[in-house]
């Protein structure tokens, strides 16, 4: 399974942070715990399939995605998501049979940076604390419901306020405060770590001050702190959302893959 994950460590950081936190590819517990599906050859594993409440495909070809997926359909299993390579994903969705996707994102384009921008960190963005809890979670919260239009709580607050905890205790939440009102105005955190890579997710600025400028030095800020947990900073992000984009491509990322989000 390293093998496959070191082929290519931006677009599976994903699954590889994950198992190194569970320190097994084994069986999760339960009717419901996370396995690993995979496809032998002649020189070992050539295809994986994280299968949990996210479904990720692992230097899978269409028709290793396309055999995933027809699994995955038979386990009748509740998924938040499936993800990753675009080609792949949308082929494991297509063999599941399943209908009833609530946003299909098939053209996400998946982007890196590996070295300090050019564009002049965020003044007074910092790691967040624990005392930060109930203000990055509001602003997490906001940040979930305008990207995916519901809210997080829908699927569990508890389970929900544990993810944030845990981002801010990790050292992944990233935040910078308005120094007159306190809020936070821009944030950020590591959706996923691994030795080579760090992976941002929950870009956010406050609506009331966008347009001014922050999202740039936001970002360039953020990879800085990345940097110091890996060689490579990544994320992925809609095609459609040109703004960001643009805004990534100053900051010095640029495009190495594409990914496909397909959201139930």
């Amino acid at each position: 399974m390293q093998r496959l994950l070191a082929t290519d460590p931006v677009a599976h950081v994903s699954v590889t942070a994950t198992l190194k936190a569970r320190q097994t590819a084994g069986p999760g517990k339960g009717r419901n715990g996370a396995v690993v599906l995979g496809i032998d050859g002649e020189n070992g594993l050539e295809a994986a399939c994280w299968t949990g409440s996210n479904i990720i495909p692992v230097a899978a070809s269409a028709d290793q995605a396309a055999r995933f997926g027809v699994a995955v359909g038979a386990m009748k299993r509740r998924v938040a998501s499936i993800y990753g390579d675009a080609d792949a994903a949308v082929e494991l969705y297509d063999a599941t049979g399943w209908t009833g996707a609530r946003d299909i994102r098939p053209d996400q384009p998946l982007m890196s940076i590996t070295e300090p921008s050019a564009v002049r960190p965020l003044a007074g963005t910092r790691l967040s604390e624990p005392g930060d809890f109930s203000r990055v979670e509001k602003a997490s919260a906001a940040m979930f419901t305008e990207e995916l239009g519901f809210s997080p709580y829908a699927q569990g607050a508890s389970q929900y306020r544990e993810r944030v905890r845990g981002l801010i205790d990790s050292g992944y939440s990233i935040i910078t405060d308005d120094p007159v009102t306190g809020e936070i105005v821009f944030k950020a955190e590591f959706g996923a770590v691994s030795e080579q890579v760090v992976q941002i997710q929950g870009v956010w600025v406050r609506p009331s001050h966008r347009g001014r400028g922050l999202a740039a030095p936001g970002m360039a800020a953020v990879v800085e702190h990345g940097l110091r947990l890996a060689p490579t900073v990544s994320l992925y992000v809609n095609d459609y959302n040109t703004a960001a984009i643009r805004t990534y491509e100053r900051v010095g990322f640029t495009q190495v893959g594409t990914f496909a989000t397909i959201l139930f």
